[in-house]
């Protein structure tokens, strides 16, 4: 995914042939969620017994992830600049 990010920063041709594919892909996302809820459906019980270390989880690494994507966003941003 950096390597992406990377290149997709870098190279603006590559951009335009992703963009298409991308975008499709973008306005189905919620298609890729179904399994996920389906079996957290069917698995309830062992769901509630690990739900805090599960919001502890989605709790932590989110702004985590974000800082760090900021942070490395504006740096190659910073490097391309000069």
């Amino acid at each position: 995914m950096l390597l992406l990010l990377v290149v997709l920063i870098f190279s603006s041709q590559l951009n335009d042939l992703i963009q298409p594919t991308s975008s499709h892909l973008i306005q189905n996302l919620s298609l890729l969620f179904i399994p996920a809820c389906v079996g957290a459906f069917f698995l309830s019980e062992q769901i509630n017994l690990q739900l805090p270390k599960l919001l502890l989880a989605v709790i932590v690494s989110t702004p985590l992830t974000m800082i760090l994507m900021t942070l490395l966003i504006t740096s190659i941003k910073g490097n391309k600049d000069v």
